[in-house]
């Protein structure tokens, strides 16, 4: 009997360049095409939409708003619909070139970049963690990806310091999904670009040191994304060694090529890259599709990992098989003894460190919930002026005294997620939609 699907459309390094986008001569322009062309061939080969997109940095190459309006526009218009997910379904965690460098080469940026560099790699972590505990101070690490923050925000993905006043917004992204056992996938996005400019070498990134806290749950299976591999991490050493611990799937980003890992206790996936550059050497366009699901039962529990490896050749994407030459790559991984409990895995009601889930899928066909999550939510509310959000915000009363202190878009988020609290996320979904519908609120 076939095993219900979770399955994603894993992709990396797209790289919209502000001087190429919105041009008739835009270079990239039929690569998207043919990306776009092979995502609806492959959703008609596995018969199924997807249902979630996994997307591992370098959304931009500058780290320019106007990358980021055209990168939403084409995932919005072109990339959800060739894959039949919905929105609110994209994951996305950023890499350097992500990075706003017109604020990142500030003498202050620069200096704090330099210093971080130079601590020895058994010590940056502590005072990495210096710098997160003071506002003024975490600002250096996170106002160059900004306008990365600004898009971020839409899929609930911003990234932060810690805050306790303001639980939305943290250094990591996480995301809840149901696997076909009735266990839980946990996403989890981690910042590699902490400290990012012209002198990124491997060994001279810095991943948030929270990316080590990754803790054994009950029932759950850990992904982990972060946009450069361990080679490139001056960190690596308790990043890698919990990761490998407790995640048994891996993506990444930035290298372009050694896709596919297998490993006894994990998997490591890297995307290739959606626009390389294109005097690189080996010059190979690529992204993936990922299938996981649970065999078996109680002590019997395996995670079998489907990937199916695709590359441009000429003006097509084709199957870049394994070693025995077998497409798909499938990959088995022992998972710890678990029985589903009567907790129900619901969707309308998150946990506190997560924005809503995905939901699983019966025998290839989606299961319907057309109840409004924070999510999706969330996304609508991003429609909105600032102006207009604040209205409505203020209209349902979902501000408080401190607001005026958090950005605009993590007041957004905020207001979301006490509407929530609240039981008024259905009101608020409402008043979006009259809003956006010229009505008024």
């Amino acid at each position: 009997m076939a095993l219900a699907q979770m399955i994603f459309i894993h992709l990396s390094d797209i790289h919209f360049r502000e001087k190429e986008i919105n041009r008739l001569d835009d270079p990239n322009a039929g690569l998207r095409d043919d990306l776009i062309h092979d995502i609806k061939f492959m959703r008609q080969r596995l018969g199924r939409k997807a249902d979630g997109i996994l997307l591992t940095g370098d959304i931009a190459f500058g780290g320019t708003a106007k990358e980021y309006e055209f990168a939403l526009k084409w995932i919005e218009e072109d990339l959800c619909p060739a894959s039949g997910c919905d929105i609110d379904t994209v994951f996305v965690i950023p890499g350097n070139h992500d990075v706003n460098r017109s604020v990142a080469n500030s003498p202050m940026h620069s200096d704090a970049r330099q210093m971080l560099r130079e601590y020895p790699a058994a010590k940056v972590e502590g005072k990495i963690r210096d710098y997160m505990s003071n506002k003024t101070s975490a600002r250096l690490l996170f106002d160059p990806i900004e306008n990365y923050n600004r898009f971020a925000a839409r899929f609930w993905c911003a990234l932060g310091a810690y805050d306790e006043e303001n639980p939305d917004i943290r250094p990591f992204a996480t995301r809840l999904c149901e696997l076909n056992d009735g266990s839980t996938l946990k996403i989890w996005g981690f910042n590699s670009v902490l400290v990012s400019d012209i002198n990124d070498r491997e060994d001279r990134m810095l991943v948030d040191p929270s990316a080590a806290q990754i803790k054994r749950e009950d029932g759950v299976t850990n992904l982990i994304a972060c946009h450069h591999p361990f080679s490139w991490l001056k960190n690596k050493g308790p990043f890698r060694e919990r990761i490998e611990a407790v995640a048994h799937v891996h993506l990444f980003g930035h290298e372009h090529t050694r896709r596919v890992e297998e490993g006894v206790y994990f998997t490591t996936i890297r995307a290739g890259a959606v626009q390389p550059e294109r005097d690189e050497a080996d010059w190979k366009p690529g992204y993936n599709w990922i299938d996981l699901a649970v065999d078996g039962q109680h002590a019997d529990r395996q995670l079998i990992v489907t990937i199916w490896v695709r590359q441009r050749e000429g003006a097509q994407f084709i199957a870049v098989p394994n070693r025995q030459q077998q497409d798909p790559w499938v990959v088995r991984h022992k998972l710890p003894e678990w029985s589903k409990s009567t907790t129900v895995f619901k969707e309308s009601e998150p946990a506190p460190a997560d924005q809503g889930t995905v939901d699983a899928k019966r025998g290839g066909t989606a299961v319907t919930d057309d109840n409004p999550n924070l999510r999706s939510v969330a996304f609508k509310m991003f429609r909105l002026n600032e102006h207009e959000q604040r209205q409505i915000i203020v209209s349902l009363g979902l501000d408080e005294i401190g607001d005026q202190e958090l950005k605009d878009y993590e007041f957004a988020l905020a207001a979301v997620r006490r509407s929530a609290q609240q039981g008024k996320l259905d009101l608020l979904d409402q008043k979006i939609d009259e809003l956006l519908a010229g009505d008024g609120i």
